[in-house]
């Protein structure tokens, strides 16, 4: 059965449930989402794995409401007790108060509330002798909320970009930067680039157990580095999500509009929709398990956008779309299955599976290890944190027959594993904080076999088949400090190296130092 003619449905769908929803009386806690950035994913992590903690996690970003039921979430993140011993020796003038522990613009009356923070990441970079590359990023950020149920948030950046050759070429090929928006370059220097990123949500819950959100942005799922079922890789898309919670169990439906495109950013792009299921369990807060179900579907032929949607994309519940759709159908379905397991207050081992066509081994798995306080310091203020990680992905997972219409790609990008598949991965994270400052040390190691078959999901060729790269091995070794000046955006001076180094028929190394000031709200990956 297919549904024909459904113009502008995620707009449609939104007002709609404005209309609904809007005159409910009850008041619940604030609805805004907590940041992907790992800024502020680290110091939550270390309280949601208590023992003690009862929060279903899997699904990012997670909800501010949801996690002030079993921990204060701004006392965590911006430290009240510090900011109280700071003005108990320094003067509460506006310039300390905006610079180091408030909003920029701050404006709140009665069930109004509303919050602008200016957003910058301004870095410098030298190679050698060579010091002309640089990011320039500068933006703005609007949040807040309408009485408890309703919250609003929109961002926007605009950028000026010299990178590194490997992420130019690799921007290059793709016409977009990774991650972020697409590029155009610069008439002035060819190796520029100029590309722009804007995101908006709100979110509503007009019950306890019910949230819903509508907007452009990103979600993540899994408690790893990276995910191999739904990732922040790519760039923002539209998406109307609704969560459900009930005692132990989460779960959440979500309907989404994906884009690639060929030649340039403004030829033809080729649209396709996807429908997502995840539904979790939490097992007396030690052992979460979620399963998860998500199909792409081919919503454009050759010729144009053909807008029809199958009926059962609209059926929100679990197996009904694999069973009707299968593997290796016209429609690109992926299940798996997410897992962390509190093996105590301070470790915890996490997991995914993930099966795009079992009939043709096109499969990947991910295996992970976290200790919070490696140190076991009564210091306050006073954290080591490692985590390490395996990924591996096996050829053609992912991809699909009709490539561009099914791929499991958004804006020329991997929306899980930013490599594609054909790889095997291994993550070793070490950070160590003490009050604002922080000391972090990445290695990432990715291998694709010598026997490739397609290792990246998103490079078409002229005939539009996944092309054949040559087998390679690549290493990063990254060394940042910095300092965390205001924690409400993750605004932080910082320094480091990352060391790069190649192995194909030889070997080549590339030391690149940077410095600069972020806001760290997102992750941006330039790890491959």
């Amino acid at each position: 059965m297919v549904i024909k003619n459904i113009n502008k449905e995620f707009k449609q769908l939104g007002i709609l449930i404005f209309i609904i929803f809007i005159f409910f009386e009850k008041n619940y806690a604030q609805q805004q989402l907590l940041p992907l950035g790992n800024h502020f994913r680290q110091q939550t992590d270390f309280e949601l794995n208590k023992a003690n903690i009862s929060i279903n996690t899997g699904f990012k970003p997670l909800l501010k409401s949801e996690l002030n039921k079993v921990i204060n979430i701004d006392s965590v993140i911006y430290d009240f007790e510090k900011r109280d011993k700071f003005f108990t020796n320094h003067k509460r003038n506006w310039v300390w108060r905006k610079l180091l522990f408030e909003d920029f613009i701050s404006v709140k009356k009665d069930n109004f509330s509303l919050y602008v923070n200016p957003l910058f990441y301004m870095e410098k970079g030298i190679i050698g002798d060579t010091s002309n590359f640089f990011i320039n990023t500068r933006g703005i950020e609007i949040k807040g909320d309408i009485g408890k149920k309703i919250s609003y948030y929109s961002s926007f950046r605009e950028n000026q970009t010299r990178f590194r050759s490997y992420i130019y070429d690799w921007s290059w090929e793709r016409l977009v930067v990774s991650g972020q928006g697409a590029l155009k370059k610069n008439n002035n220097d060819l190796r520029k680039f100029d590309f722009s990123m804007a995101s908006a949500y709100i979110s509503f819950t007009p019950y306890k157990w019910l949230n819903i959100q509508i907007g452009q942005d990103k979600n993540f799922i899994g408690e790893g580095h990276r995910s191999l079922l739904l990732s922040d890789n790519a760039f923002n898309y539209p998406f109307a999500k609704l969560s459900f919670n009930y005692k132990s169990f989460k779960y959440v439906t979500m309907f989404t509009e994906f884009r690639d495109f060929e030649g340039a950013y403004y030829h033809y792009h080729f649209k396709k929709h996807g429908a997502f299921n995840y539904l979790s369990y939490n097992f007396k807060n030690r052992f979460e398990i979620g399963l998860f179900e998500g199909v792409i579907y081919r919503t454009t032929d050759t010729s144009a956008y053909i807008n029809k949607f199958k009926a059962d994309y609209f059926i929100p519940v679990p197996g009904v779309r694999t069973v009707v759709n299968g593997f290796g159908a016209e429609h690109n379905v992926i299940t798996g299955l997410n897992a962390k397991v509190k093996i105590s207050n301070f470790i915890q081992l996490y997991g995914q599976f993930v099966a795009d066509d079992p009939s043709q081994r096109k499969l990947a798995y991910q295996g992970g290890l976290k200790i919070f306080d490696v140190l076991h310091s009564s210091l306050d203020n006073h954290l080591l944190f490692f985590q390490a990680e395996f990924n591996k992905a096996l050829p053609r997972t992912y991809s699909h027959q009709n490539l561009k219409y099914q791929t499991w790609t958004h804006y020329n990008q991997e929306f899980a594993h930013p490599i594609g598949s054909d790889f095997k991965e291994i993550v070793i994270k070490l950070n160590y904080k003490i009050f604002n400052f922080f000391l972090n040390y990445n290695f990432i190691g990715i291998t694709l076999n010598n026997k490739s078959t397609f290792s990246d999901i998103c490079i078409l060729d002229e005939d539009n088949y996944l092309m054949m790269p040559e087998p390679y091995t690549v290493m990063h070794h990254s060394i940042s400090f910095g300092y965390t000046i205001n924690p409400r955006t993750g605004l932080q001076l910082y320094a480091g190296i990352d060391q790069r180094s190649i192995l194909k028929e030889t070997k080549s190394i590339e030391n690149y130092f940077m410095f600069g000031i972020r806001t760290s709200l997102s992750n941006f990956y330039y790890d491959f």
